[in-house]
């Protein structure tokens, strides 16, 4: 569990210095959206609560990428019983600025847990805020569903190309 924390902490230091060093790069024009010109972004997410089976897990790597200026997809991997897991989400924009999107979406997640598979759904709403054109932040609240009902909120940095 150290190790994967730490390569969490790795992975996670090293989008931030990329994203870094994009500052000097062109911004986006003024009045644009704040993933206008980033399609793809890759990074890593943390999703709470993480104690399945009763959680929506998203921690790990992920992949988001914007369809259009409104509609994004994600997907997450990640391990939890010591058994490979993903997670799909669609997002839709409805608020756009050039710093900060908002955006609500909902997924599903696919994990196993005591031999079982466990599919739980998400209802949830973000903000996404963009630190460099390469580097943004987001940070997400909202419920997962199965069987029973709870909270999630989740963290996340994505370095866009």
């Amino acid at each position: 569990m150290r190790a994967r924390q730490a390569i969490m902490a790795i992975l996670l230091a090293l989008a931030l210095l990329g994203g870094l060093a994009g500052i000097g790069a062109a911004q986006a024009a003024p009045g644009a959206a704040a993933s206008a010109g980033r399609n793809l972004g890759v990074g890593l997410v943390f999703t709470a609560p993480t104690s399945p089976p009763n959680t929506f897990p998203a921690s790990g790597l992920s992949a988001r990428i914007w369809l259009s200026d409104l509609l994004g997809i994600e997907v997450d991997f990640f391990v939890v019983d010591r058994a490979p897991s993903f997670t799909l989400r669609a997002f839709v924009k409805y608020l756009r600025t050039p710093l900060v999107d908002l955006y609500a979406g909902a997924g599903v997640s696919f994990f196993g847990f005591n031999g079982g598979l466990v599919v739980p759904f998400q209802a949830a709403t973000g903000i996404q805020i963009r630190l460099t054109p390469s580097l943004a932040l987001n940070a997400e609240l909202g419920a997962y569903f199965r069987g029973v009902a709870g909270v999630t909120a989740g963290l996340g940095a994505y370095f866009y190309f």
